[in-house]
């Protein structure tokens, strides 16, 4: 067989070419989609004409957007939606959850969807049910990136964030696969054989955790994970295409199974110990994911473009659409992050790439868009995805500060809990009415603010979030309890944790996030430690002062497999113990280094942030 591996050879020389030409101009390597999109139009039949039609290329195309599908699925933490249901289903706790606030967010974008699509069609001839289903899609690929480089992927608007993005890519799957399903077989028909990938799901599920339970198993996976065999990546690879088969069985988009198989590996591993996540990223985006990207713009009909009075209307029409559906459910995040951080959540959400690139595709081939759709589509989604992170820095750079923790009092103890919070990045503000404390906050260069006197018309001032932790630590026990009461009762703020005070039992609420701090429990634990362990206490009190212990789970790709003497950690630290998995053992020079590895440090305040950048990335 002549097999022509000229497109293939081109295809990857662009793969290749695009990190090298984004790192060199200093453009994020967000855009990297876009720039092989771009690029697949130039090397297409209506520019360059490089490429020549092959059934090869279109199969490996296929598969790196199944392959992209069921990565997107992995990204699903089921245990983690789960686990953050609210206890309560009031009003403020449903709003107050993030889970329940991406939820609402992503339902509210679907709703406007449809008044929106159907507002479209009174000028434009289109499918009112495709587009409001493809309108409110997210690209998780753009933001989470954006998110984690400003450091706030951890914190509760970050994964309120990243949960929508998950919901969003969650639902519109599975209603594209629905409204496919249905145009193919019929509303009843289809509700039947969709019903049927979920039963596969369970049953999978079911008997792959009674497999992983057998020690024999288990040993026969670590013997063969990291030799030729690569037992797990072949398992993976299995798991994807006995879904893909059921879905082709029931006629179904394929997407779904991808789908569903990527939701069900990540029930069965740890994501963040698991070596196979990034074995898997080195076989994707390594090598198929690229080709559907390429792919997508060598496809692309650009002659469909050709008639202005048609194209340029619908590109302009989805672009201000995109913003509108997305913006205006995120206001409802004002309550919590202030109006200008809502407006570019809703901004930033608006990116879309790969999900409704491939949900165009889906619709083209179902006949339900027309090339010249599918082309103003991706056109669309190019300049949003291009345009977003730009006006987000800008909403950004503009928004209020604000802390996420507020620490009322001006004793010692105030003063050492700021100062460890500050050792974890985290965002806090004291606030004093002890002047003489004042001076010690300076020094230390913690972050506060001198008030006459805190009360409660003080409190009301702050404007403070139902997400934000109060800790009320004043010397004074009926100041503690005012407050308290105040924030509590008349607030209905629920995240508080204050000294114990004789007269605080009306305040605890078992259902609720108060929580009060015994100071004879906390000194007894610390005198028990100067006791069974007083050369470690005293060390730490006397001779090192402000060193801290801290655990670092290991994320950083380019230390993975290095040895610990090979990486320049920071002289004023160091490493106390490293567990993998289950073993715990004390590191030494010739010690490698894994992904997923969990490093116990001390240090000071500037070695523990060295450790964190060096460790995790």
């Amino acid at each position: 067989m002549d097999i022509n591996y000229g497109p293939l050879f081109i295809v990857f020389v662009i793969a290749w070419l695009v990190p090298l030409i984004l790192s060199w101009v200093e453009v994020s390597r967000s855009h990297a989609v876009i720039l092989k999109i771009i690029l697949g139009v130039v090397i297409g039949p209506f520019v360059l004409d490089l490429m020549v039609e092959t059934q090869y290329m279109d199969f490996l195309a296929q598969t790196g957007f199944l392959i992209l599908i069921f990565l997107a699925g992995l990204e699903i933490d089921v245990n983690k939606i789960i686990a953050s249901f609210p206890r309560r289903f009031g009003a403020s706790d449903i709003l107050s959850n993030t889970l329940m606030l991406a939820i609402i967010i992503y339902f509210g974008s679907l709703l406007i969807s449809i008044p929106v699509a159907w507002l479209i069609s009174t000028f434009i001839d289109l499918d009112i049910a495709f587009y409001a289903i493809l309108l409110p899609t997210v690209a998780v690929s753009i933001t989470v990136p954006i998110l984690k480089s400003d450091g706030i992927l951890s914190r509760r608007f970050g994964q309120v964030m990243l949960m929508e993005g998950a919901i969003a890519t969650v639902m519109s799957i599975i209603l594209i696969s629905i409204y496919s399903g249905v145009l193919k077989n019929g509303f009843q028909v289809e509700l039947l054989l969709f019903s049927v990938i979920f039963v596969v799901f369970v049953v999978t599920y079911i008997v792959g955790k009674r497999i992983l339970k057998s020690r024999s198993f288990q040993k026969l996976l670590y013997t063969l994970e990291h030799a030729a065999s690569q037992i797990r990546v072949r398992g993976a690879v299995v798991l994807l295409l006995l879904f893909v088969i059921v879905s082709h069985l029931i006629d179904t988009e394929l997407v779904m199974g991808a789908f569903f198989a990527g939701t069900l590996l990540s029930m069965f591993i740890n994501k963040e110990r698991s070596a196979l996540l990034f074995k898997l990223d080195g076989m994707s985006y390594g090598f198929f994911i690229p080709i559907f990207f390429i792919m997508v713009g060598v496809n692309l009909d650009l002659s469909a473009l050709s008639n202005y009075q048609e194209s340029i209307p619908l590109i302009l029409i989805l672009v201000v659409s995109f913003y509108f559906i997305q913006i205006i459910p995120s206001l409802v995040m004002t309550r919590f992050f202030g109006i200008k951080k809502a407006i570019a959540a809703g901004v930033l959400n608006t990116a879309r790439m790969g999900l409704t690139i491939a949900a165009a595709q889906i619709g083209l081939s179902l006949g339900v868009i027309t090339t010249a759709d599918n082309a103003g589509i991706v056109a669309s989604a190019i300049l949003v995805s291009l345009t977003c992170p730009f006006i987000y820095r800008m909403l950004s750079d503009d928004i209020e500060e604000h802390h996420g923790i507020y620490i009322f009092g001006g004793s010692r103890s105030s003063l050492f809990l700021a100062e460890r919070l500050n050792m974890h990045d985290s965002s806090c503000i004291t606030y004093l009415q002890n002047r003489v404390m004042a001076q010690e906050f300076d020094n230390k260069g913690i972050k506060h603010e001198d008030v006459d006197a805190l009360s409660t018309g003080f409190i009301d001032s702050l404007n403070i979030r139902p997400n934000d932790l109060i800790i009320i630590l004043t010397e004074s026990r009926n100041l503690n309890l005012e407050l308290a009461r105040y924030i509590k009762n008349e607030l209905k703020h629920k995240k508080i944790i204050m000294r114990k005070q004789s007269a605080a039992h009306d305040l605890i609420d078992p259902q609720g996030d108060l929580k009060i701090v015994d100071h004879d429990e906390v000194l007894a634990s610390h005198v028990e430690a100067m006791v069974t362990r007083p050369h470690s206490v005293g060390t730490l009190q006397e001779s090192f002062g402000m060193y801290r212990v801290e655990e670092i789970l290991i994320k950083r790709k380019e230390i993975h497999r290095k040895l610990v003497k090979e990486v320049a950690f920071p002289p004023s630290g160091s490493l106390v113990i490293q567990r993998r998995n289950s073993e715990i053992f004390i590191p030494h020079g010739d010690t490698h280094l894994l992904i997923g590895d969990v490093i116990t440090v001390i240090g000071n305040s500037a070695a523990l942030h060295d450790f964190r950048e060096i460790l995790e990335g």
